[in-house]
């Protein structure tokens, strides 16, 4: 799922950086796919758009995925001017079971 993720994206945005983290560890439950990912995406399309707008770009690449295959997606979404500001800083994923993952993106 997350290469289709990658090629959905990269399809549908002009990518300037993308990195998708399947949290999938992070869910208290029994079932074994993967279903809960980070995905941090920088794309010129998100310059001089809110970051409401940038998400709902997002989202409505994955509709008709949500919820038969994702359960769970996590956005972190910058135009290419933020991305260069922002992008050496760690940001937490949600502890969906009291763990606290962080990750570095570079």
């Amino acid at each position: 799922m997350k290469k289709n993720i990658k090629k959905k994206i990269k399809t549908s945005l002009t990518v300037f950086y993308l990195k998708i983290i399947d949290n999938s560890k992070l869910h208290q439950s029994n079932v074994k796919t993967s279903k809960h990912y980070k995905i941090i995406v920088s794309a010129y399309e998100f310059n001089n758009i809110s970051l409401l707008q940038q998400h709902k770009k997002v989202y409505k690449i994955f509709f008709k995925d949500i919820p038969q295959k994702i359960y769970s997606i996590q956005l972190h979404t910058y135009s290419v001017t933020e991305w260069k500001k922002k992008r050496n800083q760690k940001f937490k994923s949600i502890p969906c079971i009291k763990k606290n993952y962080t990750y570095k993106y570079n």
